[in-house]
């Protein structure tokens, strides 16, 4: 090992930043070795443009934002080490990820968030209107990412469509928690607190459907940036990034993390590849067509056609056309 890459105390277990992002760090942790310093550990909170807000392990540290030193590709949920102190602190690595998030759109696949335990899928009675579509997008970003689901339907004082109420039986009947409260009225947020506590969450949803008001709900200091939703029910939600926000304490239960991401009008799994894509619809799992490796789209003996609720089969087979 060369002498630039020696670890320094207290970050065993960590993964350095490959070569070309570390590579303005070097000197510095050579001066930091030279003066003994130790390095720390913390939880990326928030990443906004070079900066990056986080939490320390040590709680006489508290919360504190600083300017990273090198290009560091972290994501909300990360745990990094950070080494040197003050001014000539710099992040120098991260832990394995236990989960990643990823979403593809044009620029590629990006994560998201990192080591999230539940992706909490935020969704809207009618305005904005149910999009089945939607949901089954993040279920199959959230089982990729080895990530648990759940289904939160907002606005219920808005009003319940009979339609919307067949589509949450669906769910039900696949396992999915399915939580109908209002944020705004505080209907059923007792229970959903409950379920969050002893997690980490990531809260997602198509823009305008009330996230930011679940937000406030959940976490009364919490400061999320809010758009507006126009005419047409498109909204505009202004953070550019996740952001994790610690939930308040309830007696009894252990502490909670929810992250909120930025309202989408899409969700891309185009990194989703197309056998595997079969195993996050568990409807399809099972059965048993004359090919043991049917991909249930319109080949001769499927029987998926048979024995799938038509919408989410539309589903499935439309974003088998995004796989890859």
């Amino acid at each position: 090992m060369r002498d630039d890459d020696e670890e320094i105390p207290g970050q065993e277990g960590f993964i350095p930043f490959s070569t070309g992002r570390a590579r303005a760090a070097k000197a510095a942790r050579s001066r930091l070795r030279a003066a003994g310093a130790t390095a720390c550990s913390a939880t990326v909170v928030e990443m906004v443009g070079k900066w990056v807000r986080i939490r320390m392990d040590s709680a006489a540290s508290g919360l504190a934002e600083r300017r990273l030193r090198v290009k560091a590709e972290v994501v909300a949920g990360d745990r990094v080490w950070l080494e040197g102190e003050g001014d000539m602190q710099v992040v120098g690595g991260f832990e394995p990820r236990r989960t990643e998030l990823r979403r593809s759109g044009n620029s590629g696949v990006r994560v998201v968030c990192a080591n999230a335990d539940v992706l909490a899928i935020v969704s809207a009675t009618q305005d904005p209107p149910f999009r089945a579509g939607l949901v089954d997008r993040m279920l199959v970003a959230a089982g990729s990412a080895g990530m648990t689901a759940a289904l939160v339907l907002n606005k219920c004082d808005t009003g319940m469509p009979e339609e919307v109420l067949e589509r949450l039986a669906l769910y039900e009947d696949l396992g999915l928690p399915v939580f109908m409260l209002s944020a705004l009225q505080g209907k059923n947020m007792a229970e959903f607190r409950e379920f969050l506590h002893g997690r980490t969450t990531v809260l997602a949803g198509h823009s305008g459907v009330g996230k930011s008001s679940l937000l406030r709900a959940l976490v009364p200091n919490a400061e999320p940036k809010v758009g507006h939703v126009d005419e047409w029910g498109r909204g505009r939600h202004t953070t550019t990034g996740a952001c994790a926000f610690d939930l308040p304490d309830l007696p009894g239960k252990p502490p909670g993390v929810v992250v909120d991401l930025p309202g989408v009008r899409e969700y891309g799994v185009g990194f989703v590849l197309r056998p595997e894509l079969r195993t996050h619809f568990p409807e399809l799992v099972d059965l048993r067509c004359r090919y043991a490796d049917c991909l249930h789209d319109g080949e001769d003996g499927c029987i998926a056609g048979e024995h799938s609720d038509p919408i989410r089969l539309e589903s499935y087979q439309k974003l088998l056309e995004e796989c890859v």
